[in-house]
């Protein structure tokens, strides 16, 4: 009786061809199915623990820099203060009335007159004005608001006129900027105001 064995596999040359044929598919298999993402998985961990190591090494030299650049911030001046000296208003004014003359004086310009303007509270501060005229060339005038807002203490330059003088007797060819012009300004600062107040 025909029970339906299956039948036998093939022997010989051709077997054994079969038998490697299947096992190449299994190692193949094996290899791209478990090996690759394996090594894959280990070079990407190995990847990252090599960037932890690397920023590891950079904080401790960054740790070990510290004392020393604390140390050298210590001999560090501090910046120049933005504010006006004095304890008053008049103090204040006068030391602005010295470094307006001082940069008149640096830029070439005579200055006409100086008048300071009431003191304003401005918050924590009082502010201080001060309204000034003179008569000089355009690049000088240029020079003189220049150096206004790069001062120190720092200044503010509002309200600027300008109406340009006659020309004395000048050559034709002289060029009109370099004629004088009448200028007026105000500039402004700020000084602190002592926790008791003060004026």
């Amino acid at each position: 009786m025909d029970i339906g064995l299956p039948e036998a596999l093939p022997d010989g040359p051709r077997g054994r061809i079969l038998a490697a044929g299947l096992t190449l598919a299994l190692l193949g298999a094996l290899w791209f199915g478990v090996i690759t993402p394996l090594i894959g998985w280990y070079q990407d961990r190995a990847e990252e623990l090599a960037q932890r190591h690397a920023l590891l090494a950079r904080m401790r030299v960054l740790v070990e820099t510290l004392p020393d650049l604390e140390r050298q911030s210590g001999g560090v001046r501090p910046a120049p203060t933005a504010l006006l000296p004095g304890a008053t208003d008049a103090l204040a004014a006068a030391a602005m009335q010295s470094a307006a003359q001082a940069m008149a004086a640096a830029a070439g310009a005579d200055l006409a007159s100086m008048e300071t303007l009431p003191a304003e509270a401005r918050g924590g501060y009082r502010r201080i004005g001060l309204r000034v005229s003179l008569s000089a060339p355009w690049p000088v005038l240029i020079e003189l608001l220049r150096s206004a807002v790069q001062q120190q203490p720092r200044m503010l330059v509002d309200d600027v006129q300008f109406r340009a003088l006659p020309l004395q007797v000048q050559p034709p060819q002289a060029h009109e900027a370099a004629g004088p012009v009448s200028a007026s300004f105000t500039l402004l600062a700020f000084r602190a105001v002592p926790a008791g107040g003060g004026s």
